[in-house]
Formats: structure tokens, sequence, C-alpha cells
């Protein structure tokens, strides 16, 4: 019987757990009851760790039964990057628990799990191939003195732009006050000054007429009702020549949302009046629509 040791602290709550295949990416406290026993837990030969903790209260799909097995049963069980230590303050990514979650057991990920790791099979994930693939082919071309991430998730990506882009103003936007939250905690960790989350909707972006220079939307259209009105809405922000750069499913490639093909997705950028181009790359297309001045 694991007795518990510490606790998690981050911004994540139940909702924003329920799309873990981002949060993966996001840093968490381990606060351990006795401050002065990390060194007997985090060791300077180890880079990542198997961390016991408690599950999530929440379900996934038939189609995440793996989720379900690792981290929704009588406890958690996540594979942990260690970021860094300051003094007793220790961070690490992708722990898969909420805020105020028990900690029960470390332990180090050593080079007989990696060389298994190498051997293992398990279920494909197409949507994880382009992000992996494809977006990181996206990112290093996007320019801008204010630049406008809609739909930014956990942040790693909208970071990656402010990294990318260090005299820039770069803002990430989202619904959840626990998504934003845990994205600006990841940001400040990682020392990335120039990047601010906001909470709000694709529908009504807290940001006047005329004020940004590029925006991205990276596999997040395809899950809004209208996505026309959103087109319209990111239009009104941006500045006369203004670039939208957008990344999403196509229709062979992806189940949920509209099933549309790379015509598909150019006409509706053309509907709201984008000057449009079109490129697809391992089932997904990039997206890049010009404001017209």
């Amino acid at each position: 019987m694991f007795r518990e040791i510490g606790s998690v602290k981050n911004e994540a709550d139940e909702i924003a757990l329920q799309i873990i295949s981002l949060f993966r990416d996001s840093i968490s406290e381990i606060c351990l009851n006795k401050p002065e026993s990390v060194s007997d837990y985090f060791k300077p030969e180890y880079s990542h760790y198997i961390v016991v903790h408690t599950p999530l209260n929440i379900r996934f799909s038939e189609k995440r039964e793996e989720w379900n097995m690792r981290f929704c049963r009588d406890v958690g069980v996540s594979v942990v990057e260690h970021i860094v230590t300051e003094t007793e303050n220790v961070y690490v990514k992708g722990l898969m628990a909420v805020n105020g979650s028990k900690v029960y057991a470390i332990l180090p990920f050593m080079t007989i799990d990696a060389e298994k790791s190498k051997m293992a099979t398990f279920p494909k994930d197409r949507m994880a191939r382009v992000r992996t693939k494809v977006i990181p082919s996206v990112l290093p071309d996007i320019k801008g003195e204010t630049i406008l991430d809609i739909g930014s998730g956990f942040g790693s990506l909208t970071i990656e732009l402010a990294k990318n882009n260090p005299d820039s103003k770069v803002y990430g936007i989202d619904l959840h006050d626990s998504l934003t939250g845990q994205s600006q905690m990841n940001a400040d960790i990682l020392g990335v000054p120039n990047v601010k989350f906001r909470t709000g909707s694709a529908y009504s972006l807290p940001f006047e007429a005329g004020s940004v220079d590029v925006t991205t939307c990276f596999l997040m259209l395809h899950h809004l009702e209208d996505i026309k009105f959103a087109l319209f809405e990111i239009k009104r922000v941006l500045k006369n020549g203004g670039m939208l750069v957008a990344v999403e499913p196509l229709a062979d490639h992806h189940h949920h949302g509209p099933q549309l093909s790379e015509a598909g997705w150019q006409g509706l950028f053309e509907d709201v009046g984008f000057a449009v181009e079109v490129e697809s790359q391992e089932g997904a297309v990039v997206i890049k629509a010009v404001k017209r001045e």
C-alpha cells in the first residue's frame, strides 16, 4: 500500500484534463511533505521519472481506453520529465494529475524502460502525427509584432511562437481559466516573458479591430459549430495585410467535425474574403489566409 509523500500544484482541473494529450507538455510542481527529501527522489543521473498519484475522476471514451487504464483507475501513473529544482521546489513536465492530487511514489525511469519502449506496440494517434510532423514545420515561418494563437490549449505552441519571436507580443486565448492559467504557469516557469494568456471565445476575441499582425489556429477550427462566424471575427482583429495561419485535418484522416477536402477548406476561407494559399501534408491542410487591404 502506497503512502502519501507529497502533492501536486498546477492550474489544471477535470475540465482541462479532458484534453490530456495536450496536457503532457504542461508543467506541475511536486510539493513533497518533507522538502528536505528532494535529493532522495531526484538524482542528476535521471531526466525522467515514474510518478504514482491520485487518479483522474473522469472517464474517457472507448477510443481512449488506454488513458482510462493509466490515469483513471485506483491510481494514476505518469512518466514525467524533470524540468528544474529550485531549492525545495521541484517542477516536472507531463504529470497527468489535477491541482491538489496526492503523490504516492516517485521512481526513476531507467535504461531498461527506455530499451523496452523502442520495441513497444500501441494504438496509433493520427492527430499526434500531425502535431509532431506538420505543425513544427509551420511554426518557424510565423513572424509578426503581435501574434495571437486562438485555441491555444495548454500553450505549448504559443510558447514556441514566443520563443521564435522574442521581440514580439504573443497572446494565447482559450475558453477555460484552467487552460489559460496552466499555460501562463508553463510560460512563467520556462522563463518566456513575451507571452500572455487570456480566457475568451473565438467568436468574440478580446482584441481591438486591426490590432493583430498574425493569428494562428492549430487543429482548432474543426471543433467549432460555426467556423465561418469565427473566421469573420479573426478577420476583424487582423490588420490589413495580416495573416491567419491554420492547420486542419483533411476529411479522409479525421472523423470529427466537418469533413472538408483541401478545396473545401480553401473555399470556406475565400467566402469570408481572405486571399488563400493551401498545402496538404500528412493528412492535414496548411492554410495561409491574408486579409485583403
